[in-house]
């Protein structure tokens, strides 16, 4: 009777052992070049920098099967620059004043990128709590050919030449709750997200760093397009207000050669007027010697700003526009290392001061360029 009762124990043990089974992986990517630069009026420089093909990174997953097609996880991943040895900074409030100072050249390691719990369902989709990338920089990510790193990214663009202030919703957002659609919708996918500054009530900034949105789309074989909306709320002064980002792109992988397209739209309202931006980019990934692809894209940014809003000089701020055109070459040495390199030449008209990734800014007027070559590897 014992001896029964005791293969009865382990059978019920193994049994909940493999309804609830779990798993975490330690995972990552370092991405080191070697960058030169020039800004015009300024000078050229040389350096040792990194993220030119993907974001360097660790981070840790996890997910345990809680039976019933129900399931829950957890994901942890920050930025590294592996070229100095450091982490780069996050923000706790979504707003200036949630990044804290860090003493020069010892940033320490946090999970900037992405830290939250989940839980998920095969017929309803999935709900995230924590720190996790906004609905439009997803787009920024999928429809760039630069898939949003080094030299030649449509972000040179769309996230720089705002406001003084930094936008600290750009990327990631803090203190959120978002929900992602199942993956069996015939194609469909969305999700939506909110998130919190965190301030006290009743003054008149308890609302700053609150925001919300949303991304959609539909993937079939070849073709796949989004479109994707966040709004994240400040109270107006001179240098901060209102961020609004929106964008819609797609890819579309017609075999010799996969074609990108992404348009953004930016609006910050300020005090004293509202700043507008729209940037257009296409491009392309071309496959080459089976082990390589070319990298090409175009981006145009036309500044619509109100016309209250000047430059130094006088000169209205929306006759800052700016071009860039880029072309690179990533070369697959193994599934998990890659040689690349890119070249970059932006070109700024008006007051604009818009840089390549990593570069000095020129003096107004004046243009940008700048080569990568690098190593990435992932782990």
């Amino acid at each position: 009777m014992r001896k029964l009762f005791l293969l009865s124990a382990m059978g019920l043990a193994c049994a909940g052992a493999a309804q609830a089974q779990s798993s975490a992986t330690l995972f990552g990517v370092v991405d080191v070049n070697v960058e030169s630069f020039n800004a015009g009026g300024v000078g050229s420089s040389t350096m040792v920098g990194n993220g030119g093909l993907a974001t360097s990174r660790v981070g840790f997953r996890g997910v345990e099967d809680l039976g019933g097609g129900m399931s829950a996880g957890f994901w942890l991943e920050g930025s590294i620059n592996p070229d100095v040895g450091e982490g780069r900074p996050s923000n706790s409030t979504n707003q200036p004043s949630g990044t804290g100072a860090a003493v020069a050249g010892r940033e320490g390691f946090k999970f900037d990128r992405v830290s939250y719990v989940s839980l998920a369902t095969t017929q309803l989709g999935e709900l995230r709590l924590g720190h996790d990338f906004i609905p439009t920089h997803w787009s920024s990510i999928y429809f760039d050919p630069f898939n949003a790193n080094g030299v030649g990214r449509a972000g040179n663009f769309t996230f720089a030449g705002v406001t003084t202030a930094p936008m600290s919703t750009q990327i990631t957002g803090s203190n959120s709750i978002s929900y992602w659609t199942p993956s069996k919708l015939g194609g469909f996918y969305g999700m939506a997200m909110i998130g919190t500054g965190e301030n006290a009530s009743g003054t008149a900034t308890s609302r700053d760093g609150n925001f919300a949105g949303f991304r959609a789309g539909y993937a079939a074989a070849r073709f796949d397009m989004a479109v994707a909306l966040t709004r994240t709320h400040y109270e107006p002064t001179a240098t901060i207000g209102n961020y609004t980002h929106a964008n819609i792109g797609g890819t579309w992988n017609a075999g010799f050669a996969k074609f990108f397209a992404l348009y953004n739209t930016v609006k910050v309202g300020l005090a004293g007027g509202a700043v507008r931006k729209n940037t257009a980019e296409i491009g392309a990934h071309i496959p080459v010697f089976l082990v390589g692809r070319i990298r090409v894209a175009y981006a145009v940014l036309d500044d619509r700003s109100d016309s209250a809003l000047l430059n130094a000089n006088g000169s209205a701020r929306k006759s800052n526009d700016a071009r860039q055109l880029a072309v690179g070459y990533v070369h697959d040495m193994s599934r998990r290392t890659a040689l690349y390199g890119t070249y970059s030449a932006l070109r700024n008209r008006g007051q604009a001061t818009y840089t390549v990734s990593g570069n000095r800014a020129p003096l107004a007027g004046q243009n940008s360029r700048g080569l990568e070559l690098g190593i990435r590897h992932l782990f």
